[in-house]
């Protein structure tokens, strides 16, 4: 009988750890998600936030797109955070994972150097359900968000979330904001890629912030990204508008984005005041 010798394969490829950190990362969010609203305070909303942002990155780093098989190109990596001052229940408070791009069949003749997100063959998908924030925690919006006000004892400008534009051109459309501080974009979360011009009102679009990260990992905003978290109550004012009372200055706590896509969690109440 031949011996057949066996060639030992030693250690693993990149993509090989990649989907493994991948599967992690989504078992992770999943019991993380599990019971989002039922409490924790503070420190669990940093959690899941750290934990969803991420996924975002493992995604990125995998170039997962809305094809199911195939290249994707153009493809935009986001957390999404719920700005509707009238859903008193989920303002401030809903978040979301949204993946855009054009996959390989939706193609075209489209050149992939022009392509941007307010092409119609450009959409979007959300691989998990929206999830929440503990009960009593909120986003705190950018001081450039006139819709809600802050109830504190501290100045208005401080312990704000501080998001810039887009470094690169991802288009300004009426359902897309790279440009603005912080940048917004209309959707419906979905699992089945659609284009943003097609979230009709069937869809119950929304308005969103949105944190985005590159195809490498990195983050995609011009300057600082400081995602302050509050510990307080979110009251609807009026058609649009909406208050975040807060009782005291300890009752915040915050996120940093690196450039390099690294999340660093803080309670430090410097850090916060930086915020300005």
């Amino acid at each position: 009988m031949t011996n057949v010798v066996k060639k030992l394969r030693k250690g693993f490829t990149l993509i090989e750890l990649l989907v493994v950190i991948t599967i992690i990362l989504l078992i992770s969010g999943l019991f993380l998600g599990l019971s989002p609203g039922d409490g924790g305070g503070l420190a669990a909303g940093e959690r899941f936030i750290a934990s969803s942002l991420r996924t975002v990155r493992a995604m990125a780093l995998m170039n997962r797109g809305p094809g199911t098989t195939g290249i994707s190109y153009g493809t935009r990596y986001r957390l999404l955070i719920l700005n509707d001052p009238d859903d008193e229940v989920n303002h401030l408070r809903q978040f979301v994972i949204a993946v855009g791009g054009v996959s390989s069949t939706d193609l075209g003749g489209t050149d992939p150097n022009t392509i941007n997100t307010s092409l119609p063959n450009f959409k979007w998908f959300s691989p998990e359900p929206p999830q929440l924030l503990p009960a009593g925690v909120y986003f705190v919006p950018p001081a450039s968000d006139t819709g809600t006000k802050m109830s504190l004892a501290v100045s208005a400008n401080t312990r704000r979330s501080v998001i810039g534009q887009l470094a690169d051109n991802a288009a300004t459309s009426a359902n897309d904001s790279p440009t603005s501080n912080p940048p917004w974009m209309i959707y419906a979360p979905t699992n089945s890629p659609m284009a943003l011009s097609s979230m009709d009102t069937t869809y119950n679009p929304k308005k969103w912030y949105y944190i985005e990260l590159q195809s490498t990992g990195a983050s995609n905003h011009l300057g600082r990204v400081l995602i302050v978290l509050a510990k307080g109550v979110v009251r609807n004012t009026g058609t649009g508008t909406a208050a975040l009372d807060v009782a005291d200055a300890n009752k915040f706590a915050a996120l940093s984005l690196r450039p390099n896509g690294d999340v660093s969690m803080t309670l430090d109440a410097d850090e916060l005041d930086k915020a300005k």
